[in-house]
């Protein structure tokens, strides 16, 4: 047979998979446009990503792909992170080490649990509830810690495990010392213990431009053309563009409860595992306004659940071509699951108004744009059912040819630079078949 290998998906990991293995690969992509989550929609003379995304890895995967090709056309930032306490209060990122912009009272009571914590016995740590309790105390971990984590994971942290929390770049969540948490309740002065302190991000045509050094490896590519059927059994895949295909490897970025609802001749244990797995959606409320000095810092994080989102950022601020002179953008970042539905009833008037609220919109602020981006698979969701349901997904994959990529793929918690690893691993597992 022909050693030709199908990528389905062309984002970061289904480019980063095609660009290693050259003129073996084809991909097909099922959007009109390439880059998957690494893209930048153009309204009205405004960028919008979905979401905050910004560049930070050091690895070599990251010399390769981004700083060598375009380390120039990156403009680097000091990461200023805040957090909304409501009405029109804020604190510099994270809480735990800027305790004094909550006021004495809840100052004093999140450090003196923090205290208590750090000075308990070693206890086991099972789930992401546990963690925090352990990390932070209970003041902390209840009112904030796990106000956020209902926001963005629409689950419980009981139900999570800590898997997630770590990295090669570093942990996903700061742990202070008792002394930074103390000073972070004495002094107003913001204080740094970022999960990043640095990011870069494209002076020009937004986050979505870091798939141009893996397109110009990428020669054979389908896009508008996605895939409506795989006869694993088979390994035959139909395409919308009424095209079949037989392979005999592929490598798959499909999400996988995705991919598994399109494979009619999987098991019945792979279907039942395909529907225990939890991920979260993300829609994006897109705002641009006749403003230029628009909120604080680089992007910040909401607690309260009353505001729609739990995230927003400031594209304008990550680069001058992101908005028209004059302007400034915000997009506002609700998460939805199965297990929390989207209410878009009035959405973005919600929105706004949760923005005026906290003082980032004026009420004399022209609007100027409104727009939208829906992510079906925005985070996956890191809970005790997870690890089993790959396990039996995977095998069942790689029996049938089929080879998992990049986070929906793999399902795991990739940063762009380890989507790009992704590809590269894939490719070369099917390399060595």
């Amino acid at each position: 047979m022909s050693d030709e290998v199908i990528v389905l998906g062309g984002g970061l990991a289904g480019l980063s998979a095609a660009y290693h293995l050259g003129e073996r690969a084809v991909v097909y992509e099922k959007e009109p446009y390439l880059g998957g989550h690494c893209r930048t929609k153009r309204v009205d003379g405004f960028n919008f990503d979905e979401g905050a995304h910004v560049f930070f890895g050091k690895d070599d995967i990251s010399q390769k792909f981004v700083w060598e090709p375009l380390g120039p056309e990156m403009h680097s930032f000091r990461a200023e992170i805040w957090n909304d306490y409501g009405r029109g209060r804020f604190g510099r990122y994270p809480v735990q080490a800027n305790a004094h912009a909550i006021g004495p009272e809840a100052a004093t009571r999140c450090v003196v649990d923090f205290i208590a914590a750090a000075q308990e016995p070693e206890r086991e740590v099972r789930t992401y509830e546990d963690w925090c309790y352990t990390s932070f105390g209970r003041a902390f971990s209840e009112e904030f810690m796990f106000r956020y984590a209902r926001k963005v994971w629409t689950v419980e942290p009981r139900e999570m495990n800590t898997e997630w929390l770590g990295s090669k770049v570093g942990g996903r969540i700061s742990r202070p010392s008792i002394e930074q948490v103390v000073r972070g309740a004495v002094d107003p002065e913001p204080h740094e213990l970022n999960y990043l302190t640095e990011f870069w991000y494209p002076v020009e045509g937004g986050f979505g431009r870091l798939i141009e050094p893996l397109l110009k490896g990428v020669n054979r590519v389908h896009t508008g053309c996605g895939v409506e059927r795989i006869d694993s059994r088979a390994r035959r895949i139909a395409f919308s563009d009424g095209s079949v295909r037989e392979y005999e490897r592929a490598i798959s970025t499909i999400p996988l409860p995705a991919l598994v609802r399109m494979t009619p001749d999987a098991p019945e244990e792979v279907r039942e595992a395909a529907g225990k797995l939890m991920w979260t959606s993300i829609r994006c409320v897109n705002i641009g306004i006749e403003r230029e000095d628009i909120g604080p810092g680089h992007w910040v994080y909401f607690y309260d659940e009353d505001v729609p989102f739990f995230r927003i950022s400031f594209p304008s601020k990550f680069a001058a071509g992101n908005a028209p002179p004059g302007c400034g953008s915000v997009t506002c970042e609700v998460a939805y699951s199965r297990r929390k539905p989207l209410d878009e009833r009035g959405l973005v008037e919600r929105c706004v108004e949760a923005l005026r609220a906290a003082g980032i919109l004026k009420r004399d602020d022209r609007i100027v744009v409104e727009d939208g981006i829906d992510v079906p698979y925005a985070y996956v969701v890191f809970d005790f059912e997870r690890a089993e349901s790959l396990r039996v997904i995977h095998a069942w994959m790689r029996s049938v040819g089929l080879e998992p990529c990049g986070r929906f793929g793999e399902w795991g918690y990739h940063w762009s630079f380890e989507a790009i690893e992704s590809g590269r691993r894939a490719a070369e597992s099917v390399s060595t078949l």
